[in-house]
């Protein structure tokens, strides 16, 4: 099990999520709510400020770098948002591979590029792109190449950051589409970061909706069934944005339902319906 324990960082604000095996959660809130910090904490690019990241019993933050080296790509890897970001410029695709595979002793050369064809297959991409170099890459070709990448050695838990970055909205679903493909396929449980509801509701099955780094609601309905006033006006496209921060809760300044109590408490979490809520439009709830 993967479990965030009040992580903090300088955007995200108490963070708490579990992922079990074979869990699909998605994090969806705007760009810069914070969501992004969570591939950066979980691979250890990046310092907490508090909290705890608990992989299989143990906090990454109390291992030592050779020992989080070997977690990287076979325990917990990740897709960045600008998938050029993965590549060495000078190497071709199989090198990358190679160099994954080999310092993991997960196989020599020949068999990691074997293993990066059949991946690539997969994902609808064809095999002779492992010979290519990156920047003889379509942005569609570099996304799968680096969700090929995060995948290969079918690590526990895999991170995907913004699919949408550099590509169409016909790019956008052929990608949507493989990492379905891929799903049905890899055990590996997945955590889908986006500020698109509709990409959310095609690849997770529990959702953690953010605002300013902060958690508002959750739960594995909420695309369909939500209570947060934030959650219904980013899945509505119509957000109130004023750019500011609540001192209570942290919608509260953009909130239409805002009142003196918002802006000057913090909410308890409550649950509504099927929901985890943070806001006071639910006094009755416990």
């Amino acid at each position: 099990m993967l479990k965030y324990n009040c992580i903090t960082s300088e955007k995200l604000r108490c963070f708490d999520a579990e992922i079990s095996d074979n869990m699909y959660l998605g994090v969806l809130g705007q760009r810069d709510s914070g969501k992004e910090d969570l591939i950066y904490l979980t691979l250890r690019l990046k310092n907490k400020i508090s909290g705890s990241i608990i992989l299989d019993g143990v906090d990454i933050f109390s291992l030592s770098e050779e020992e989080m080296n070997a977690i990287r790509w076979s325990k917990i890897s990740a897709v960045f948002y600008d998938p050029y970001s993965m590549f060495n410029p000078i190497y071709n695709v199989a090198s990358h591979f190679a160099e994954i595979a080999i310092s993991h002793n997960f196989g020599d050369f020949h068999f990691s590029e074997e293993i990066a064809k059949e991946y690539l297959k997969i994902l609808g991409a064809k095999e002779d792109l492992v010979y290519r170099h990156p920047l003889q890459l379509s942005p569609l070709e570099a996304k799968k190449i680096s969700i090929a990448l995060a995948s290969f050695m079918e690590p526990k838990y895999i991170i995907v950051d913004d699919i949408e970055f550099g590509l169409n909205d016909n790019g956008r679903a052929i990608i949507i589409n493989s990492l379905i493909d891929l799903m049905q396929i890899v055990k590996s449980s997945f955590i889908i970061l986006d500020n698109d509801p509709a990409v959310i509701s095609r690849l997770a099955d529990y959702v953690i909706v953010i605002y300013k780094g902060e958690k508002v609601e959750e739960g594995s309905d909420v695309l369909y069934d939500h209570y947060h006033p934030y959650t219904t006006d980013l899945i509505s496209g119509n957000i109130r944005e004023r750019n500011i921060i609540g001192n209570g809760c942290v919608y509260s300044e953009n909130c239409a339902f805002s009142s003196y109590k918002c802006k000057s408490n913090k909410p308890e979490e409550v649950k509504v319906g099927n929901n985890k809520v943070k806001c006071f439009l639910y006094p009755w709830e416990t």
